[in-house]
């Protein structure tokens, strides 16, 4: 089925849905009524004037409107929740729950936007665990996501909370915006990140291991772009595996870190 006519399809279900839930409120708001109204009428109690007529239409619309809004906002919250729920498998790795590229790209074309309104300098890095395969194929699939889990909880702790942001851009690659940082900061941030995933140990039912990771940082352009600092971030991952592995290699200077 065509993108279009699934569009369609849904949008049709979506009123349905919403008119059922209109027509079944209604419908209770309806037998409410008449029921307050058949058990006053019960008792004995007829309005004599308008004030007592204003005074019983009050009360029953009160009675009736109460379970009503209790209704709805029960309808609200489940919906909530569902788009919520939405939302999140839609932006963040089902793994590490980090952001996915999809995610982390808008989040940072979104920081280029603020960068040229305040006029603050920022960074892309990428890292990569080193000879992940080999580690998987020792240890195991279930070791590796443990791995992979740990080091995004790790990398999460070392960063600048809702200034940075860290997310998985395919298999034992990760990504991170370093915010309002000059190119030197980020290199020393990365640094400190590669120190601390070299110390890092995991545990897996028996078993203990450890990993190290490269990193390449480039400078977050205004004018060049989210792609070209991935691919000048990219080309500097490129190096660190290169010349050696579990080192940061940052543009510009290439400097290497060990």
């Amino acid at each position: 089925m065509e993108p279009q006519y699934r569009l369609l399809d849904a949008g049709r279900g979506a009123t349905i849905r919403a008119l059922t839930f209109f027509g079944f409120v209604l419908a209770a708001a309806l037998s409410l009524a008449t029921i307050f109204a058949v058990v006053l009428g019960h008792f004995g109690y007829v309005p004599t004037n308008q004030g007592e007529l204003v005074t019983t239409t009050l009360v029953i619309a009160s009675c009736v409107a109460a379970p009503m809004g209790a209704l709805a906002a029960q309808n609200q919250y489940r919906m909530d929740c569902y788009h919520s729920t939405l939302y999140a498998l839609a932006s963040t790795d089902p793994l590490t729950g980090l952001l996915n590229r999809r995610s982390f790209e808008k989040l940072a074309n979104e920081e280029l936007m603020r960068m040229n309104r305040t006029q603050t300098t920022a960074a892309i890095a990428l890292f990569d665990l080193d000879h992940f395969k080999q580690f998987n194929d020792m240890y195991g699939h279930g070791f590796g996501d443990r791995v992979l889990l740990e080091i995004a909880s790790l990398s999460h702790s070392e960063l600048r909370g809702p200034f940075d942001r860290l997310g998985r851009w395919g298999g034992e690659e990760f990504v991170i915006l370093l915010s309002n940082l000059t190119l030197e900061q980020a290199e020393s941030v990365c640094e400190r990140l590669r120190q601390r995933i070299e110390r890092a140990e995991t545990s897996y039912k028996d078993r203990k291991g450890r990993v190290t990771a490269s990193f390449g940082v480039a400078a977050l352009h205004q004018n060049d772009g989210l792609a070209k600092a991935l691919e000048d971030a990219d080309e500097m991952l490129y190096r660190a595996k290169n010349t050696g592995r579990n080192k940061v290699v940052c543009t510009g200077k290439l400097r290497v870190v060990a």
